[in-house]
């Protein structure tokens, strides 16, 4: 690992093998060195997002487990602001990403939250179920390592319970989107555009639910999440 490291430092391009072992590296050190992992995550997340596109978390439970709880227990929204310790109000495995995000920011995320996420989730009832097991995710080749940064991205859309399966499917030929997003497509399902340094991939999202409200409102969710707008 300390050749694929020494890479990184000096910006040369990791083999197709390299960046599967790093990838498998990250997710053990998350899993089993939380101050491993921070050290890690200090000196190589921005280094993976410029020259990758491969986002990597902060901490094992982030913004993305953080928003996909609020939607599941909309009450929080109106209690949050009256609790002098916000972090009664959440699971354990949530109270080292919130107590940072609350020293670094000072409570401007989870108000950010709170604004743009009450519509859609001031009534869980108006968006999809959460799913009972995990989440399926189909690659093209079943090689999750093919197209880089996808594997990350899908592992972060896997944490939003209304999700039931994650699929990738075809090019954007000749040149990249102009902008990633998720659109509705049925129902059941949205669209999705994930773009790294070399090309966009189309993806499907398939929901828990068929109801065009409740796919029209987790496509509001999810774009807000991802890419801080609703469209």
């Amino acid at each position: 690992m300390r050749g694929i490291l020494r890479k990184l430092d000096k910006r040369e391009r990791l083999t197709d093998k390299e960046y599967e072992e790093l990838l498998k590296y990250i997710d053990t050190l998350l899993s089993s060195s939380a101050e491993s992992y921070d050290l890690f995550y200090t000196r190589y997340s921005s280094v993976l997002w410029r020259d990758y596109s491969v986002y990597i978390p902060h901490f094992k439970y982030d913004i993305d487990d953080l928003i996909n709880h609020l939607i599941y227990h909309p009450e929080l929204f109106d209690t949050m602001a009256g609790t002098p310790d916000m972090l009664e109000l959440f699971p354990v495995e949530m109270h080292p990403y919130i107590a940072y995000t609350l020293k670094q920011e000072n409570h401007y995320l989870l108000k950010q939250l709170s604004r743009s996420l009450a519509e859609p989730a001031s009534n869980p009832q108006q968006l999809p179920s959460a799913r009972s097991g995990s989440v399926v995710i189909k690659y093209e080749d079943a090689n999750p390592y093919k197209e880089i940064g996808l594997k990350s991205h899908f592992k972060r859309l896997s944490k939003y319970q209304f999700i039931t399966r994650l699929q990738s499917y075809r090019y954007l030929k000749g040149s990249k989107a102009s902008q990633d997003r998720i659109d509705v497509l049925e129902a059941d399902k949205l669209g999705g555009i994930y773009t790294n340094k070399e090309k966009s991939i189309y993806y499907y999202i398939f929901l828990n639910e068929k109801d065009i409200i409740k796919a029209e409102n987790a496509c509001y969710v999810l774009n807000i999440a991802l890419y801080g707008r609703s469209n």
